[in-house]
């Protein structure tokens, strides 16, 4: 059978798939089928309607064929993306288009459901990284973390874990992934070696500490004032897991991945003498001749740069809370963060960048093609929000059962499977009503909601289009001209992220009981 007719036999399975699915799946008039449907009517900004209209409408006919044809094409992303990542941003475009001229979903609530704030941030992050790189921070932190692991490969591995885990939690995991990502990338390039496996681990080791307080994802925001939760019980739940679970990233690592290790370790053996130059000639730099301190000068100022810019993230909350109150007029943080790139590149601007050439790191830093991609995965969450598919297949979860037993195992799951492909705070916004529910009715108690936050967060690790961060790291090392495979990312992250799953269902257990 030739190539294309293969094609078209795929295509129409995934379409028949997706037909009978959405056929089969009738959200009935139960508590938690009303629940559910009043919830799309809201997302759809029918809140007027009453529930029973509601069901009606998510089970019509019309429905049905907006849902097959939502998650028919959704789903065609998917294929292709898988087949060849170079692909993903012109299979997002061919499968978009045909939604909006079919009127499946108004143009304005498509370009409304992008999260304008956080692209607008990600501009300048990646900017920002471009000026930072430009003045020498990444080779001089590649200095310190090759002097520091005095050439112990294991101890590298740690240190760069610690440092994606720790500011992914204390900042966010957007902020940390663009920065470990440009570091280990400069590693890479010392030592000469494949930077993929090691990207890979840094993107695992950043979702994992992004879960470990609610300031660390986008999910974590969501659940602590969607559900009142307090942050004391992030610390409580969430920060012990996180911790254990980077433990078993690094030894999923060390005992999974040991050929691969043993191979960079060659390398890096091998490379004893190259980093040791390295070192060397990174330290004469430092001497005393007129250039030398001239370059020095700029490190130290990327290096401000770059503490200033975290720190003035970390407080972001506190900062705006002041603004606030000194003009008078209420700040959002989210909007407020969105330009603090800008104005540490302003501040680059006056104190080491000339103004001319801001175009050239707006034009080189910037991956646009995997931002676009991006754009278009929010679009494609909102449409199969907005079509009734979110709403279907969440309810079609909750027929498994309605003990805590199974409730917590199957929201985990859930949340987990769909995230590993979905943007995952689109399935946590779908997910939170039914948990809301089950909790309100005495089914399960505050566990669930932290069901959902791990399911987001570790799912998001099984592909690398399961959460921003995978998309990012992607773009920068495709910048450095490696592509980083679905199979070489399945291969390190499936046994890992199924091993943090278990430790995320075992701890709910644990912490369910008490």
């Amino acid at each position: 059978m030739r190539a294309s007719q293969k094609m078209v036999m795929t295509l129409l399975l995934i379409f028949l798939a997706s037909f009978t699915l959405m056929e089969l799946i009738r959200v009935e008039a139960d508590e938690v089928g009303i629940a559910i449907a009043q919830h799309w009517c809201s997302e759809r900004g029918e809140g007027h309607m009453d529930a029973l209209s509601c069901l009606n409408a998510l089970n019509s006919s019309r429905s049905v064929i907006s849902q097959t044809l939502s998650l028919f094409l959704f789903l065609f992303v998917i294929a292709l993306t898988v087949i060849n990542m170079e692909w993903r941003t012109g299979a997002a475009i061919l499968a978009l288009i045909p939604l909006v001229v079919a009127g499946v979903v108004s143009p304005q609530d498509l370009i409304d459901a992008v999260s304008w704030d956080l692209i607008f941030f990600l501009v300048g992050s990646m900017t920002l990284a471009g000026i930072l790189k430009e003045l020498g921070v990444f080779r001089y932190l590649a200095l310190k973390v090759l002097e520091l692991s005095k050439g112990d490969l294991y101890l590298l591995l740690v240190l760069i874990a610690l440092m994606a885990f720790s500011l992914a939690a204390t900042l966010d995991e957007v902020t940390s992934i663009i920065y470990i990502t440009m570091l280990v990338l400069e590693i890479c390039r010392v030592v000469r070696i494949n930077p993929a496996p090691l990207v890979i681990f840094s993107v695992l080791a950043t979702n994992t500490g992004s879960s470990a307080l609610p300031i660390g994802n986008p999910i974590g925001v969501y659940l602590l004032f969607e559900t009142g939760m307090k942050v004391s019980q992030f610390i409580r739940y969430a920060l012990p897991l996180a911790v254990v679970n980077l433990a078993v990233v690094l030894a999923a690592l060390f005992l999974i991945e040991r050929s691969t290790l043993m191979n960079i370790k060659r390398r890096f053996d091998e490379s004893k003498e190259r980093v040791e130059a390295y070192i060397t000639t990174r330290r004469i730099e430092f001497s005393a001749d007129q250039r030398a301190e001239e370059r020095f000068r700029r490190i130290l100022v990327g290096l401000a740069i770059f503490m200033s810019f975290i720190l003035t993230v970390a407080l972001n909350d506190t900062i705006t809370r002041h603004i606030s109150v000194a003009v008078g007029t209420y700040v959002d943080p989210h909007a407020f963060l969105s330009f603090i790139p800008y104005m540490y590149i302003a501040i680059s601007l006056i104190v080491a960048v000339p103004l001319k050439e801001i175009s050239r790191f707006i034009e080189r830093s910037v991956e646009w093609p995997s931002l676009l991609f991006f754009m278009f995965l929010f679009m494609f969450g909102y449409i199969l929000t907005y079509t009734g598919v979110m709403a279907k297949l969440a309810y079609s979860f909750t027929h498994i059962g309605t003990s805590s037993l199974i409730l917590l195992p199957l929201m985990l799951l859930s949340s987990a499977l769909l995230s590993s492909t979905l943007d995952n705070l689109s399935v946590i916004v779908a997910f939170t009503p039914v948990a809301k529910i089950f909790n309100n009715v005495g089914f399960a108690g505050s566990m669930i909601y932290f069901a959902l936050l791990f399911g987001g967060v570790f799912g998001g690790n099984y592909t690398p289009v399961g959460s921003t961060a995978n998309l990012i790291a992607i773009s920068l090392t495709e910048k450095r001209g490696v592509r980083i495979r679905w199979g070489t990312w399945l291969r390190m992250a499936i046994t890992t992220t199924t091993l943090q799953l278990l430790a995320a269902l075992s701890w709910l257990y644990i912490s369910n009981m008490f």
